[in-house]
C-alpha cells in the first residue's frame, strides 16, 4: 500500500493536497506522521516522502518515493547532503520543477514532472466574510537581500505596523490561518539574490487558494512563470516599494476572486496526479 509521511509542516499541506486527489482517483493509501516508529505496515508498503533531503541514508524506510520540493539549482551546495545518494535509492522520483530535473539527469537520477496545483484543502475557512485588513504579508527566512528589498516597505509603515505583517521564519496553524484570511496582497521574494531560481509555488498557490493578490519576482523556471503570469504580478526588485502601492492602489477583491476562479479552474492538482498515477499504481 501507498503510505503519504506527513513529518514536517512546511510539506504538511502538500501531504494532504496529495491525500484529497488520491482519494478522488480512488487510489488506496494512508498517512502517518513517522515510519521509523510505527509497525502496522509491512515490508511491501512504499512510502511517499518530501523530506528526503533531511534524511540520513540509514534513517530511510526500505521502499520509499520521492517527492523533491527543493530548490536544487540554487547556489547551495547540495553535494554535501545526501540529497542526490537518497534519490538514486528511491523507487520513484518526483519532483515540482522542470528545472530541477534538468539538473538531476545530470546525477543519473531520472525524475518525473509532478507540478503542485489547487485542491480545496488549501482553503481556509471564512474567506469571503473577514477583513482584510492587513495590507501586505511576507512570510519567511530573512536573509540580506529579502531584508534589503522589504525594508523600505517597513519603513513607510512604520506608523501603521499592524497593516504590514512580516514574519521572519515561522508562521503556523491559527496563526497563518489568521494572516491568510486577512491579507490583501501576498509578496514573495526569491532568498538568493544571484542564483537561479525556481517559481516559489509553494507559498504562492496558498496566497492564491485563499484569495491574495501575489507580487513576486521573476524565477528561471519558464514553466511556472509562463503558467502562472496572468495570476500575479511581476516585480523589478530596483522599484519594489513602487510597485507594491501601485498594486495597492488597484486592490480589489473581485481580482482575487478572478484570480481564485481561474486557479481552481485551469490549475488543478488531480490533473497532474492524473498523468503520473500509472507510476504509483
Amino acid at each position: 500500500m501507498l503510505i503519504l509521511v506527513d513529518n514536517s509542516k512546511y510539506f504538511k499541506f502538500i501531504i494532504y493536497a496529495l491525500h484529497e486527489c488520491l482519494t478522488e482517483l480512488n487510489i488506496v493509501h494512508d498517512i502517518i506522521t513517522d515510519y521509523n516508529n510505527d509497525y502496522k505496515y509491512t515490508d511491501t508498503d512504499i512510502y511517499l516522502i518530501c523530506t528526503t533531503h533531511e534524511q540520513e541514508r540509514n534513517n530511510l524506510p526500505k521502499r520509499y518515493i520521492s517527492y523533491n520540493f527543493e530548490q536544487l539549482m540554487s547556489e547551495f551546495d547540495w553535494n554535501k547532503t545526501d540529497i542526490f545518494k537518497n534519490l538514486r535509492k528511491a523507487e520513484l522520483v518526483f519532483d515540482y520543477s522542470l528545472e530541477n530535473i534538468k539538473l538531476l539527469k545530470q546525477y543519473n537520477i531520472n525524475a518525473h514532472f509532478l507540478p503542485l496545483g489547487f485542491t480545496k484543502s488549501m482553503v481556509f475557512d471564512k474567506i469571503d466574510n473577514l477583513d482584510r485588513n492587513i495590507d501586505f504579508t511576507f512570510i519567511g527566512k530573512c536573509n540580506d537581500h529579502r531584508y534589503n528589498i522589504i525594508l523600505p516597505l517597513f519603513n513607510v509603515y512604520n506608523d501603521c505596523i499592524n497593516r504590514l505583517a512580516i514574519y521572519n521564519g515561522l508562521c503556523w496553524d491559527k496563526d497563518l490561518e489568521y494572516v491568510y484570511t486577512h491579507t490583501k496582497i501576498g509578496l514573495n521574494i526569491h532568498y538568493y539574490k544571484n542564483s537561479k531560481t525556481i517559481f516559489e509555488i509553494v507559498r504562492i498557490i496558498l496566497y492564491l487558494a485563499n484569495k491574495i493578490i501575489v507580487i513576486t519576482e521573476k524565477s528561471n523556471d519558464e514553466w511556472y512563470d509562463n503558467k502562472y503570469k496572468d495570476l500575479v504580478y511581476f516585480f523589478e526588485t530596483d522599484n519594489y516599494t513602487i510597485d507594491c502601492f501601485n498594486v495597492l492602489l488597484k486592490y480589489n477583491f473581485e481580482q482575487a476572486e478572478k484570480n481564485y476562479q481561474e486557479l481552481i479552474k485551469n490549475h488543478k492538482y488531480v490533473d497532474y496526479v492524473k498523468k503520473i498515477i500509472h507510476l504509483i499504481s
